[in-house]
Order: C-alpha cells, then sequence, then structure tokens
C-alpha cells in the first residue's frame, strides 16, 4: 500500500518540482539564445550568459513570491 506523502515529503517535493522548472527554464533560454545568436563570434558567449542570468533571475523572483 502507497504512502501517503508526509508534510516534510511534500516540502521536498514541491522545492525539487520548483528547481526543475528552473532548470527548465534555463536549458530554454540557452537554446534560444543559441539559435537567435546574430553576433561576431566570441560575442555569442556573453549573450548566452545575459540571457541565462535574466532567466535565473526571474525564476529566483517567482520562486520567491
Amino acid at each position: 500500500m502507497p504512502q501517503v506523502a508526509t508534510h516534510p515529503d511534500a516540502e521536498r517535493i514541491a522545492d525539487n518540482l520548483r528547481k526543475t522548472t528552473e532548470l527548465t527554464e534555463l536549458g530554454l533560454t540557452l537554446r534560444q539564445a543559441m539559435l537567435a545568436q546574430t553576433h561576431p563570434q566570441g560575442q555569442g558567449i556573453v549573450q548566452v550568459m545575459h540571457e541565462i542570468r535574466l532567466a535565473k533571475e526571474q525564476a529566483w523572483r517567482q520562486g520567491r513570491s
């Protein structure tokens, strides 16, 4: 018979889901930045890092609310 998730387990699961969502958003942002890369060589990675930073900050803000 399956056990019902206890309160600490439910919190841990919710936290893992939030982290999974954040990593997915970061991965999609990285993919989008790479596909849309229009900068000269060497500048592309700067743009990618900028996009990742923005996505991470946005995910962090959403997680705090």
